[in-house]
Parts: structure tokens; sequence; C-alpha cells
């Protein structure tokens, strides 16, 4: 089991030391967060609505936005690993960058796959949903760094996270939790412009944080599986 503090403190150091190297993924980031919510701001929902009355008062082009920006958040998510993985690694960013790009095809149909098992264990009701993510949560880092076929990836973080998952699970849990006391702004100045601003500065700070602080974890869920 490890704890979170030294996987904070290490987000922490590496946000400090390369903030600027993070910044452009950060402001990606932001600007799907605040399309998002401004794309919503108008809709009202009520207690008494049904589930066919939700889908009816949204937007009528938020499926597709909502896909859109998916997507392009599992692209920029390349990235983010990419630069952790360089970090841990003792690699110069773009350095590392170059020499794993020729995974992006696999790391996509990682991330595809991932989505789709998570997504049925949640049809499936909550928990199985919820085993799912702790489960495969290093897929992506594998498919990269260790450069595993694509199943492989899933077998192995499968393994490797046994033992981890409940670690894993309160790291979550204090992302979510520090992630909402930051978005204060929006609950006293709801979507104004200041708002997203202050926002998106928050997040230059936290987003690489919480990144390095996940990249912290995976080396340490490794090298303990190494260590077995």
């Amino acid at each position: 089991m490890f704890t979170l503090l030294p996987a904070f403190k290490y987000g922490w150091q590496e946000m400090h030391q390369k903030i600027w190297s993070f910044l452009i993924l950060t402001l990606l980031f932001s600007s799907a967060d605040i399309s998002n919510a401004f794309m919503m701001k108008d809709v009202v929902f009520d207690e008494n609505m049904g589930w066919m009355q939700m889908l009816e008062a949204l937007p009528s082009n938020f499926a597709v936005w909502t896909l859109v920006t998916a997507v392009a958040l599992i692209i920029v998510n390349f990235f983010v690993v990419n630069y952790v993985l360089a970090g841990l690694n003792g690699f110069a960013p773009m350095t590392y960058l170059k020499r794993k790009i020729k995974r992006f095809p696999h790391y996509l149909a990682v991330m595809i796959l991932k989505m789709l098992a998570i997504g049925l264990g949640l049809l499936a009701f909550v928990i199985p949903g919820l085993i799912i993510l702790l489960a495969l949560y290093f897929t992506e880092y594998l498919v990269i760094d260790r450069e595993m076929p694509i199943l492989e990836c899933f077998k192995h973080s499968w393994n490797i996270t046994r033992g981890f998952r409940t670690g894993i699970f309160f790291f979550e849990v204090n992302i979510f939790i520090i992630g909402m006391i930051l978005g204060f702004p929006q609950s006293l100045w709801p979507d104004t412009t200041l708002t997203y601003a202050i926002i998106a500065l928050i997040n230059v700070v936290w987003l690489p944080i919480s990144w390095n602080a996940q990249g912290w974890i995976y080396q340490f869920v490794s090298s303990s599986q190494i260590d077995k």
C-alpha cells in the first residue's frame, strides 16, 4: 500500500519545475471544461424530470460536442502521459515524445477499449464499473512506457493493481474533493468571464500536480510488482 502524501509532494515538485512545459496542456484541458460549462449554463433541470425530459432539455448539439471534446481530451492525454513518463524516466519531454509517438495508435485503441469496458461496467451497476476503472487504471501508461501489446496492457494493469486498488480509489476521491474545492469561483460567480479565467489559472497549477502524482503512483505500483 502507498500513502498519498509522497505522490502529491512529487506532483508539486514536478509542477514547480516544469509548469511552463505543462502550460499548453493545462490550457487545453481547461478550454474543454469551460466550453462544456458554457454550453450547459442555460440548461435547467427539475428534480421531477424524467430521463427523457432531461435529454430533451439538453442543447441539440450536446451529444456531438461531447463526443468531439472527449476525443480531443483523449488525444491531449497522450501528451500528458508522455510528459509525466518523461519526468519519471529522466528524459527531456520532447526527446521522450519523439521516441514514443509511434505508440499513439496503440494508445488510442487502449483508451477506446478501456472506456467501453468501464461504460459497460457502469451500465451493469456502479460497482462493476468502479472495479474495472481501478483495475485498468494504468493501461495507458503501460502501452506507452512498457510498449506492451494492447491486450497485454489490460492483463498487466489488472495484475499489478491487485492490493493497491483501495489506495488508487482514495487517490481519486482526493482528486475529486480537491477539484470541487478549487472550483469555488463557479459557486461564487457562476458562468462569468472572471470565473473561467480564475479556473484556468487554478488548473495551470493543479492539473500538473494531479497528473504527476498519478505518475508517481504508477511507478510505485510497477516497482512494487517487480520487487515481488
